[in-house]
């Protein structure tokens, strides 16, 4: 065994290697009773909906993140310990050392087994692929009636969703799956995510009454599907054309295809890997389109967060960028439902260029366009 440092200035690898994240949120934390995950333990955000999940990274180090709070609401036991009792990083290392038995001049206690987790898909799994079109087939049965109703009530017709293979998941009781799929517990929507070739390459389930403590969507399991980040619409007939819309989920980017726009669904507010930009940017560049990225415009301010982000990391690539922002409180799927009016922000906007004789944009130049905020 090797021996710790003199004095007590640990090393992070250490500590990290023997704390159990998932005790420590049990002991902080007020965990779901049906699932691996906990209500955020932190005192500033009131979490209904057992917001906090576990990961491990790239070294190995189990990790927290509250999916409803803001950016730092996640970390690794350090950060937690930090956030919790309000002290210093030293003091959090030093709790945590006791913890887990280090004191100076002993050898270190030995690191407990964990269990092996399954690594990441590299590769969509083909189940993935069949859950979705059997749901897509579904959608158009007896079955898919009540899924079909929540669809059309949010604005959605039937020849986008036959576009996109939008589909009902009758709930695990009427339709067996895999370990790994989205788990059903009641109905739900299923919303594929398609590459530019229009293929399936992941898909989201959106329960139509999302269980108490969890989230509106459920996704497969890391070891069947890599989450793509992004997804391509398909619009049933394109009659906005020199136009790419980037917006903020699946069912947003298909209303917007509905409206005849290519569309782009951004999977999440964490959406934004290195790579999100440069596809938007190479597809928008290649084929001269002007980007507009409609944000949701939440009380928090994430949407307009993402939207900047984005635009600036398009800048980065060449690419210019607009940002669109709904009315207060709304996403572009219940703007669009109170006002049919959304599309006519962006042919004003077009119209105003043309009479300034602004040059077209996105050509291969890389001037950045002014960010655009419509109330």
């Amino acid at each position: 065994m090797s021996s710790p440092p003199a004095t007590t200035r640990w090393p992070i690898d250490d500590i990290l290697a023997r704390t159990d994240l998932a005790a420590l949120l049990d002991e902080f934390a007020q965990p779901d009773q049906r699932a691996r995950r906990w209500h955020c333990p932190l005192d500033d955000h009131d979490d209904n909906h057992a917001s906090v999940t576990m990961h491990r990274d790239q070294r190995g180090h189990e990790r927290w993140r509250c999916w409803s709070g803001d950016q730092g609401h996640r970390g690794d036991a350090v950060d937690l310990v930090q956030a919790v009792r309000g002290n210093t990083r030293a003091e959090a290392i030093e709790e945590l050392a006791t913890r887990a038995g280090l004191q100076p001049g002993r050898e270190l206690p030995p690191i407990a087994p964990r269990k092996p987790t399954a690594p990441p898909a590299v590769a969509l799994d083909e189940r993935v692929v069949a859950y979705a079109n059997i749901c897509a087939r579904l959608l158009w049965s007896p079955l898919g009636e009540p899924v079909r109703e929540w669809l059309h009530n949010r604005g959605l017709g039937d020849e986008v969703l036959r576009a996109n293979h939008v589909g009902a998941d009758p709930g695990r009781d009427r339709l067996r799956r895999s370990r790994g799929i989205p788990y059903g517990a009641g109905p739900g929507a299923t919303f594929p995510a398609l590459d530019a070739n229009s293929q399936i390459r992941y898909v989201q389930t959106r329960a139509l009454e999302p269980r108490p403590g969890y989230g509106k969507y459920d996704n497969p399991s890391a070891a069947l599907a890599p989450n793509p980040r992004l997804t391509w619409a398909v619009p049933p007939s394109i009659t906005q054309p020199g136009q790419l819309l980037v917006c903020e989920g699946i069912p947003d980017a298909l209303i917007a295809a509905q409206a005849g726009y290519r569309s782009v669904g951004l999977l999440g507010t964490n959406a934004l890997d290195p790579t999100v930009a440069a596809r938007i940017a190479n597809l928008a560049l290649r084929d001269h389109l002007d980007v507009t990225i409609i944000t949701d415009n939440d009380d928090n301010g994430t949407g307009k967060h993402l939207g900047q982000q984005l635009a600036e990391r398009l800048s980065d690539g060449g690419l210019v960028a607009t940002i669109l922002e709904p009315p207060k409180g709304h996403d572009l799927t219940s703007w669009a439902n109170e006002s049919g009016t959304w599309a006519a922000h962006l042919d004003r906007r077009g119209l105003d260029a043309r009479l300034r004789g602004d040059p077209p944009t996105n050509t291969g130049g890389a001037a950045l366009q002014a960010v655009g905020w419509a109330q």
